[in-house]
C-alpha cells in the first residue's frame, strides 16, 4: 500500500490535531525494575514475606513453631511491538510537512495508546482472575450508573480496598460517561466547589480518592480504583531509528517497544473493579 502525501497548490502548514487516547493508566504504574532488565525475556523475581499470627498461650506447653515461608513471583519481559513506515525521498521533497518528525509524533502517540491499553487489559482481562472476588463489585450483574448512585458505587470500591488494608494513594479511573454522572450528582451540590467544578471541570478528590477521566474505558465503562503502583510495568526497550535504503531513494522509519507487566499477588488486593452495564 502506498503512502498518501497531499500536495495541493495552497496547503496550510497547520495540521489538525488527532483526537487520540491520552496516556493515563501508565502514569500510575510502578516502573522500578526498568533499569534492571536489558533484553526481551529477561526476568525479575520479587519476594513476598509471610503474614505471621500469634497463637494463644497454653499453660506449661512449648510454644509451637511457625515456618517463615518467603514466596516469589516473576515479571517477564515478554511483549514485543514493532512498527515501520517507509517514506520515499520524493514524498518528503514534495510535502510541505517535516514528514520524519510528523511520523515520530505518531509513533509516540501509538506508544502512549499501547501502554494505556496494556495496563487496562492487564487489570480487566489478563489478571482479572487474580483480583479478589470481593474486589469485583457487581461482576455477575453489572450496574447501571446514574447521578443518584455513582457516589455510593465509588464508596463501595473504597470499602473493598479498605477491607484489604489498602487506604493510601488511591486513584479512580472512570469513563467520560461515568465522569458526567459524577459531575451531575448530588455530591457536588453539597460541596462549596460545585459551581467551579461544573464550570471548569478539573481533576478532583472524592472520598480521599483522586479521580481521573480516561477515554480508554469508553467501550467497557468499568470503574477501576487502585493504589498507585499496584501494576508493575517495565518498558525494556523503546527505540526509534531511521534506516536509509541501499538500493533506492527511501527511508524506513522503525520503532520497537519491548515490555512486560505483572500484578504481583499482594498488589492484586489493591485493585477494585465496579462492573457497569
Amino acid at each position: 500500500m502506498a503512502n498518501t502525501i497531499i500536495n495541493p497548490t495552497i496547503f496550510s502548514k497547520e495540521v489538525i490535531a488527532n483526537r487520540d487516547i491520552k496516556n493515563v493508566f501508565y502514569n500510575y504504574t510502578n516502573s522500578d525494575y526498568t533499569w534492571e532488565l536489558r533484553k526481551a525475556w529477561d526476568t525479575v523475581t520479587v519476594q513476598t514475606l509471610p503474614t505471621l499470627s500469634f497463637a494463644a498461650w497454653t499453660a506449661w506447653t512449648a510454644i509451637a513453631s511457625t515456618d517463615f515461608t518467603i514466596t516469589s513471583e516473576n515479571l517477564v519481559i515478554d511483549q514485543v511491538q514493532q512498527l515501520r513506515v517507509t517514506l520515499k525521498d520524493i514524498e518528503m521533497t514534495q510535502s510541505n510537512l517535516a514528514l520524519e518528525s510528523k511520523v515520530a509524533e505518531r509513533f509516540a502517540e501509538w506508544e502512549a495508546r499501547l501502554f494505556d491499553a496494556s495496563v487496562r487489559d492487564q487489570i480487566l482481562v489478563t489478571q482479572v482472575a487474580d483480583i479478589p472476588a470481593w474486589n469485583k463489585i457487581d461482576s455477575w450483574a453489572p450496574a447501571t450508573i446514574t447521578k443518584t448512585n455513582v457516589f455510593e458505587k465509588i464508596e463501595w470500591l473504597k470499602v473493598a480496598l479498605a477491607e484489604q488494608n489498602v487506604t493510601d494513594n488511591l486513584v479512580l479511573f472512570v469513563a467520560p460517561v461515568i465522569a458526567s454522572q459524577l459531575r451531575q450528582s448530588w455530591i457536588l451540590d453539597a460541596s462549596d466547589l460545585w459551581l467551579e467544578v461544573r464550570k471548569k471541570w478539573y481533576m478532583w478528590m472524592i472520598s480521599w480518592v483522586k479521580v481521573v477521566e480516561t477515554n480508554a474505558l469508553t467501550a467497557s465503562k468499568e470503574m477501576i480504583m487502585m493504589a498507585d503502583w499496584a501494576v508493575n510495568m517495565v518498558v525494556q526497550l523503546n527505540k526509534y531509528d531511521v534506516r536509509q535504503a541501499d538500493d533506492w531513494f527511501y527511508e524506513n522509519l522503525l520503532a520497537e517497544v519491548i515490555f512486560g507487566l505483572k500484578i504481583f499477588g499482594e498488589n492484586a488486593k489493591a485493585i477494585a473493579i465496579q462492573y457497569v452495564a
